[in-house]
């Protein structure tokens, strides 16, 4: 009889571990939907936010082609490249033309 009583005791506490476990679980879930949807909302924030600064850049460049700024000047830096004498592969030397806008 003792044994059987033991029995039933210890599926009880097993029953009670499973129910404080799945309650672990649930509790552990909940947070998740929630820190996902604010997430989403951060997201959202975040591309609402480029998309202004986008905006205003475009704005800025369209005040400043009507007040008749300058526009960015055009040089162009020449830069010759020797062959490497040590290299195996041997090559013609040429040159780089580099566009910066100032």
């Amino acid at each position: 009889m003792k044994n059987l009583i033991r029995f039933f005791a210890s599926r009880k506490r097993k029953s009670v571990c499973v129910a404080v476990a799945w309650c672990a679980v649930v509790a552990c879930l909940f947070p998740a939907c929630a820190s996902r949807s604010q997430f989403q909302k951060g997201y959202e924030r975040g591309a609402s936010d480029t998309v202004k600064r986008q905006y205003w850049i475009l704005q800025d460049i369209q005040k400043r082609e009507t007040a008749g700024q300058s526009k960015p000047r055009l040089s162009l830096y020449r830069m010759p490249v020797e062959p490497d004498p040590s290299a195996t592969v041997k090559t013609v030397p040429y040159e780089i033309t580099i566009p910066i806008y100032e």
